[in-house]
């Protein structure tokens, strides 16, 4: 779950469901906003986009984490301008760090921003400024920028093969929606603040929230700048505000009706927002597959496969994308159901239909049974222009779909067609010996000592390069902080 890579789909917001023209009084600033849905028709469109984005992203599964994030969610929504709503808070099945809402009333957390955050006031702070979105009503009025065209958009964009890889190969890291505005977000900024803060949160969290993208992006920098490309800087959460200074804090506090601490102190519940932590996956989920060492392992569907040494493998949830360094060769694996008596020729052409193919062959491969053609364009490398290699394996009632281009072609194949088919003939069935592969890696709290070195669990970062540098952003650190003595911290294994 690098920066690099997961820094993704910032702060998006309402699916444009049945809008209908009107004007509605905000809840939270109390003056009237002009916007296209009704609160009834915002509510419903909640409940269309949940079902979609569910879909999409799956909900992470590990109801006590759920139930966790739901418990701080509804402290902090009672406390708002909306505090009858039934607002619902879920986390999804996703390992970039970000947090959105689709408007009244739902709020969504992607599970790798829950493993950058330290702490339950961090926690808190996030969910008081998507409630902050919801009560001021901004999804409403973007009206139809929202996070389910987005999704949709991606989709289409990498089935029909469209623009150059680089910009598939980079699209987790790219493809984000402009957020609601400057004057938005600092406005949730304002509101969500004093939401956390009259539930009880300690006020100078947001800031660390603030500090934690500060840091990710000085990361992202320092790393572009190494490696001699453009920087992929998040675009979302708090990422263009100015950390809230004393003057903004005492502002909420006073907002709040608090200018001092409660009785009993501010919540940050440090160690226990760790603990319920313990066990998180990190990474790709079970139920997504897993990569290791540039060969993918699923428990669920029973298969592995192997790309080359040295490839960049993506594993998305509906789809694995594998790509060179250069990026001149590129792959791309999906999974669909077979239809009852459709021969592996029958579903590559149907699948096809309208483009010029040419060399179609049958053959079996480790047991399974397949089809192999080229579509003469089609490749993403050059505007569609190049020729693709299809190829489906049958496995039961699926069908395992390959397809594979390059920068270059020779005599109206890519060039690295042969490796294509090597890389097809690679997929088998799962040994039972290799289950433990396929389950996915977790994130463990410990405790420190004054001999502890967090140097030493870098090896088990399951990233390429930059080992050291993930786990000291994943616990606040990074560049150069230190462990303290009795303090709990993240190590993955």
């Amino acid at each position: 779950m690098s920066y690099a890579r997961s820094i993704a789909l910032a702060s998006l917001a309402l699916f444009a469901g049945a809008l209908l023209s009107g004007c509605a009084s905000n809840p939270a600033t109390g003056g009237s906003n002009v916007v296209l849905s009704s609160m009834k028709g915002e509510i419903e469109s909640g409940r269309k986009a949940y079902e979609q984005i569910v879909r999409a992203y799956g909900l992470y599964d590990n109801q006590a984490v759920q139930d966790y994030v739901s418990a701080v969610g509804q402290r902090v929504a009672r406390q708002s301008d909306m505090p009858d709503a039934e607002f619902k808070f879920v986390v999804v099945d996703d390992d970039s760090i970000n947090a959105f809402t689709t408007g009244c009333c739902y709020v969504y957390v992607h599970r790798g921003l829950l493993l950058q955050l330290n702490s339950e006031a961090e926690l808190a702070s996030v969910l008081g400024h998507e409630v902050a979105h919801v009560t001021a009503r901004h999804p409403a009025r973007r009206q139809t920028r929202g996070v389910l065209a987005s999704i949709l958009a991606t989709g289409a964009a990498i089935a029909t093969g469209s623009g150059a890889v680089a910009d598939l190969a980079n699209l987790g890291a790219t493809a984000w929606l402009q957020g609601y505005g400057r004057a938005n977000e600092l406005e949730a900024d304002r509101l969500g603040l004093k939401y956390s803060t009259k539930a009880g949160y300690r006020p100078e969290s947001m800031g660390e929230v603030f500090e934690m993208f500060r840091r990710g992006e000085r990361f992202e920098l320092d790393r572009a700048r190494a490696e001699g490309r453009e920087p992929r800087i998040y675009h979302g959460l708090f990422s263009s505000h100015p950390t809230p200074d004393a003057r903004a804090v005492q502002a909420a506090k006073g907002a709040a009706n608090v200018d001092t601490a409660p009785p009993g102190g501010w919540t940050e519940n440090r160690d226990e927002y760790l603990r319920a932590l313990n066990g998180m996956v990190y990474g790709s989920s079970r139920v997504q597959g897993i990569v290791r060492d540039n060969r993918f392992y699923h428990a669920d569907l029973g298969i592995t496969l192997a790309f080359p040494r040295g490839w960049t493998v993506e594993n998305l949830r509906d789809r694995l994308r594998a790509y060179t360094p250069v990026k001149d060769t590129f792959m791309q694996i999906t999974v669909d159901a077979v239809k009852p008596g459709q021969s592996p020729r029958e579903f590559l052409l149907a699948n096809l239909r309208g483009a010029s193919v040419r060399g179609g062959e049958s053959f079996n491969s480790n047991g399974m049974e397949g089809y192999s053609l080229l579509t003469t364009t089609g490749s993403p490398l050059d505007g569609g222009a190049g020729p693709v290699r299809w190829t489906v394996l049958y496995r039961g009632k699926s069908a395992y779909v390959f397809a594979g281009a390059s920068k270059s072609s020779r005599d109206g194949r890519p060039e690295a067609d042969g490796l294509f088919r090597s890389v097809m003939q690679t997929m088998r069935d799962l040994k039972p010996s290799e289950a433990p592969l396929a389950e996915p890696f977790r994130v463990r709290i410990k405790q420190a000592t004054a001999d502890t070195k967090l140097d030493e669990y870098a090896a088990s970062v399951p990233v390429d390069k930059y080992q050291k540098e993930e786990l000291l952003l994943m616990n606040g650190l990074y560049p150069d902080r230190k462990l303290k003595a009795g303090q709990l911290y993240k190590i993955v294994e």
